[in-house]
C-alpha cells in the first residue's frame, strides 16, 4: 500500500510539473515571414476625403472610432500641429463635419494626450487643468468634471463604472503616493475607488504606458498587455474586476534587466530595445474562452500574430511580412486605431507609403478597395486598412 500511496504522490507531482511546463511554454519567434495577404481572411482599404476639397484634413491619424453612423478621425496632443480637431466621415470615405475641441475653452489649448470616444460623445481630459470634458459629437460642451486622482483617461464603463488611467506615469500630490498602479475602477454612486491594477512594473518603464488600446472588442472587457514590461503581463478589464489573465514568455528577445542602461534622468537608453531585437510591445489582445490572440511588436521593426492556449500553453507565432504597405514597414499600439463590431482591426497608412503601393499592385487591390482610388495621390489623406485575419491565426 505503501509504494502505491508513494507511486500516487509521485505520478501527482508529474502530472503537476507537466501541467506547469506546458502553461509556462514560451511562444517560438519564427525567422521566416509570411505575407499579410496570406494572413488574412479579408483586407479592405477606405480613402478618407480629399486634399482638392475645401475640408482637406491631415496627413496622420491619431485615432478613429467607429460608432453607428460614421468615423470620428481626430489628432490631438500638445505636439501636433492640428491638436484638438475632430473630423467625421461616412462609411465610405466622406466627410461629413469637423469641430476644434478647443472652442469650449474659449482661450488655450487642451494638454492631453489622448481621448475617449463612444456612442455619447468624446471625453477629454487636460493634464493641467485637471479636467475632464465630455462634448457631444457636435463638439458642444455636455459637461465637465475633475478626474479622480488626476488620472489622464476617463472611459465610462457604465453608467456606475469609469476605468481611469495615467498615459504617463502617476503625478506626485496625492494621498497615495506610496502606491504605485496605473488603471484603477470608480464607482459614482459609491464615490469611491473600487480596484487599483498593475502595481508590478518598474517606476523607470510607467512613463511608456498608453491608453490607446483600451477599447472594447466586442465582449464588454478591455484586454490590456504592461508595455516595455520584462514580464509582459495581460490584463482584463471589466465592470467588476482587473485581473491578470497570463504572463507571456518568448524563446528570443525577451528584457534582460541587468543589461539596461540609463540616462542620467533614470529612464532606460533605448538603443537597447532596438538593438538587441527586444520585443517591445505585446498588443491589439483579445480573449476567445481558452485563446489569448494578439500582435507582437519587436525591435521597432517587426510584427507577429500570435496565439496561445490558455489551458495547455501552447502556442504559435507567425511573422507577418507587410510589404511595405505600412509606415516603416510594421505596426505598433498607436496605430490601431479600433476593432470594428464585425471583427476587424482597423489601422491606417499614410499616402507616401500607400501610393507606390497601390501603384504596384492595383490589380490585387481592386477588390479591396472600399470606394474610389483613382486619382489618389502622395498628398492625400490618410488610408484607413480594416484587417481581418484567418481564424486559425487571430480572431477577435
Amino acid at each position: 500500500m505503501r509504494s502505491f500511496f508513494h507511486l500516487a504522490i509521485l505520478y501527482c507531482l508529474y502530472c503537476l510539473t507537466s501541467c506547469q511546463s506546458k502553461v509556462d511554454q514560451v511562444i517560438i519567434i519564427p525567422e521566416e515571414e509570411v505575407s499579410i495577404f496570406d494572413l488574412v481572411e479579408d483586407i479592405q482599404f477606405l480613402r478618407l476625403g480629399h486634399p482638392s476639397q475645401e475640408e482637406s484634413l491631415f496627413s496622420a491619424i491619431k485615432h478613429a472610432f467607429f460608432l453607428d453612423s460614421f468615423i470620428v478621425c481626430g489628432q490631438n496632443g500638445i505636439d501636433y500641429g492640428d491638436h484638438g480637431q475632430y473630423e467625421y466621415f461616412d462609411y465610405q470615405g466622406n466627410f461629413i463635419r469637423r469641430f476644434s475641441a478647443h472652442n469650449v475653452l474659449k482661450e488655450g489649448i487642451f494638454y492631453t494626450t489622448l481621448f475617449h470616444a463612444d456612442n455619447n460623445g468624446l471625453y477629454i481630459t487636460d493634464r493641467v487643468r485637471n479636467q475632464t470634458y465630455h462634448l457631444n459629437h457636435h463638439g458642444h460642451l455636455v459637461e465637465q468634471f475633475p478626474p479622480i486622482n488626476k488620472a489622464s483617461l476617463y472611459i465610462p464603463l457604465n453608467e456606475d463604472i469609469v476605468l481611469y488611467t495615467y498615459c504617463n506615469k502617476k503625478p506626485k500630490g496625492l494621498i497615495d503616493d506610496d502606491e504605485f498602479y496605473d488603471f484603477f475602477l470608480y464607482s459614482k454612486r459609491q464615490q469611491k475607488v473600487i480596484q487599483k491594477a498593475v502595481t508590478e512594473i518598474p517606476e523607470y518603464e510607467r512613463i511608456f504606458f498608453s491608453g490607446g488600446q483600451f477599447l472594447y472588442t466586442g465582449n464588454n472587457t478591455i484586454y490590456h498587455s504592461t508595455a516595455y514590461d520584462f514580464q509582459y503581463i495581460v490584463y482584463s478589464m471589466n465592470t467588476s474586476q482587473i485581473e491578470e489573465v497570463d504572463r507571456l514568455k518568448f524563446s528570443q528577445g525577451m528584457i534582460q534587466v541587468d543589461q539596461l542602461t540609463f540616462n542620467k534622468a533614470g529612464m532606460p537608453i533605448k538603443s537597447y530595445y532596438s538593438d538587441n531585437d527586444i520585443i517591445i510591445d505585446v498588443f491589439a489582445l483579445q480573449k476567445v474562452k481558452n485563446m489569448v490572440y494578439g500582435l507582437i511588436m519587436r525591435g521597432w521593426k517587426t510584427n507577429y500574430v500570435f496565439k496561445k492556449n490558455l489551458r495547455n500553453g501552447s502556442s504559435q507565432a507567425i511573422r507577418i511580412n507587410w510589404h511595405g504597405l505600412v509606415k516603416d514597414n510594421y505596426i505598433d499600439r498607436g496605430k490601431i486605431i479600433h476593432y470594428s463590431k464585425d471583427g476587424y482591426i482597423a489601422t491606417h497608412s499614410p499616402a507616401f507609403n500607400f501610393k507606390p503601393f497601390l501603384d504596384a499592385n492595383k490589380e490585387i487591390l481592386e477588390p479591396h478597395l472600399i470606394n474610389d482610388f483613382s486619382d489618389f495621390s502622395y498628398n492625400d489623406n490618410d488610408v484607413i486598412i480594416l484587417i481581418k485575419f484567418k481564424p486559425e491565426y487571430y480572431q477577435m
